[in-house]
C-alpha cells in the first residue's frame, strides 16, 4: 500500500508543473524555516529570561535525537531506491522511517505550541506540508511521515504537558 501511494503522489507530481515547483520549494527551503524559528525563538527567550526556555530547547532536541537513533535502528530503505524512481531533489541514500523531517518539524510545532498556541497551531500546519510533500517527492512513504508525526506529537506532549 505504501509503495502505491509514493507511486501515484510521486506520478502526480510529476506530470503538474505547479505542484513540481511547489514541492521542490518546500523541500529546499523548509527545514531552514523551520529550524531559523526554532533558533530565533530560542535566543529570543533565553534574552527575555522566560523560565519556559529549558523544556522548549531540550525537549526538542530530544526528539530529534531520539527519532535519529530509532531510525538508524530500523534502517528502511527511502522509496526512490526501492521504486527505482528520481526523487525531486537529490538526497543520499539513508533510513527512511521514521520521518525525520517529520518527527523535527511536529516537534518544532509543539514546542511552540508550548509557548504559543496561535504560532504553534501555524507551525503545525507548516510541519504537515512539509511531511507531505515529502511523500510527494518520492522520499518518504506515508508511513515514514506519519510515523515521524507521531513521534513529534506524542513525545511533544509528554516532554511539554506532561512533564
Amino acid at each position: 500500500m505504501d509503495k502505491k501511494i509514493v507511486l501515484k503522489l510521486y506520478d502526480f507530481t510529476m506530470n503538474r508543473k505547479g505542484v513540481y515547483n511547489f514541492i521542490k520549494f518546500i523541500i529546499n527551503v523548509s527545514a531552514y524555516i523551520f529550524f531559523l524559528m526554532f533558533g530565533i525563538m530560542t535566543i529570543t527567550l533565553a534574552v527575555t529570561g522566560n523560565e519556559k526556555i529549558f523544556k522548549f530547547f531540550f525537549v526538542t532536541v530530544f526528539i530529534i535525537f531520539f527519532n535519529m537513533f530509532v531510525r538508524k535502528l530500523i534502517g528502511r530503505k527511502r522509496p526512490f531506491d526501492v521504486l527505482k524512481i528520481n526523487s525531486i531533489v537529490s538526497h543520499k541514500s539513508a533510513g527512511s522511517f521514521p520521518s525525520n523531517h517529520s518527527a523535527s518539524a511536529m516537534a518544532i510545532a509543539f514546542a511552540f505550541f508550548y509557548v504559543s498556541r496561535t504560532c504553534g497551531a501555524i507551525i503545525f500546519v507548516m510541519a504537515v506540508v512539509t511531511g507531505m510533500a515529502r511523500v510527494f517527492a518520492g522520499l518518504h512513504y506515508l508511513s515514514d511521515v506519519l510515523a515521524g508525526f507521531f513521534v513529534g506529537i506524542f513525545l511533544g506532549y509528554i516532554g511539554f504537558f506532561c512533564v
